[in-house]
C-alpha cells in the first residue's frame, strides 16, 4: 500500500501595499523562488509542472513530497 503524497506551493513576492503588483523585480523574483525550491528540495520535496505567474505578479511552483 502506497503513503499519502503531500502537495504545497512556493510562492515568492511580496505585494505591493494597495497595489496589484509585488515590490520585487523579475531578478529578485527568481533569486528568490530558485533558493525556496532548493531549501524544499533539501527537506524531500519535488517540483511539479512549471512555475506560474500569479494574476498579482508573484511566483509560483507546485511541490510534492511523499511515496
Amino acid at each position: 500500500m502506497r503513503g499519502l503524497m503531500q502537495y504545497k506551493t512556493v510562492t515568492a513576492g511580496t505585494r505591493e501595499k494597495g497595489g496589484n503588483g509585488v515590490e520585487e523585480d523579475s531578478v529578485q523574483l527568481v533569486a528568490v523562488l530558485d533558493a525556496l525550491v532548493n531549501d524544499a528540495i533539501r527537506l524531500e520535496w519535488r517540483p511539479v509542472g512549471d512555475v506560474v505567474i500569479g494574476p498579482d505578479g508573484r511566483l509560483n511552483q507546485s511541490m510534492v513530497r511523499g511515496d
